[in-house]
């Protein structure tokens, strides 16, 4: 059950990689909406959830909603894989020059996956630590 379960995960996390794929190329085109929308669908699978349940939900309540039923490592992944979803999130709204929203954005990162640190041992990659402290120097970048 374990193995299956990660397994579930390996091919839902190899999934959102081929979603962030075309969402940076939506980005880069300059096709934002498209590259929202399609974030929202990748965060619809990510959670299992319909948006109306999530769009609103705090960095806590995201954190329950990703880490529930999971294994310590499954749950750490699919931490990392929404924060890589909000970053692009607060890509979109900076290229948009909307720096009040792309600020929340990755404010909500940071606030995330300071859970994720908090509960769950990082990866010899360092992948917490690496996303925690690009969201620490996009907060510290907006407010100079």
């Amino acid at each position: 059950m374990a193995s299956q379960q990660r397994d579930y995960i390996l091919r839902l996390i190899e999934q959102l990689r081929q979603f962030l794929t075309q969402i940076v190329q939506l980005r880069e085109t300059r096709r934002y909406d498209e590259a929202l929308s399609a974030i929202v669908r990748a965060q619809e699978r990510l959670l299992s959830l319909p948006a109306d349940r999530f769009l609103s939900a705090t960095p806590e309540e995201h954190f329950s909603l990703l880490t529930r039923g999971e294994t310590p490592e499954n749950a750490r992944e699919k931490c990392l894989a929404q924060a890589d979803l909000l970053a692009e999130i607060a890509r979109v709204y900076s290229d948009k020059e909307q720096p009040a929203l792309a600020t929340g954005a990755w404010r909500f990162i940071h606030e995330l996956l300071e859970f994720a640190a908090a509960k769950f041992p990082d990866t010899a990659a360092h992948d917490l630590d690496r996303r925690l402290d690009e969201a620490g120097r996009q907060i510290i970048k907006s407010a100079a």
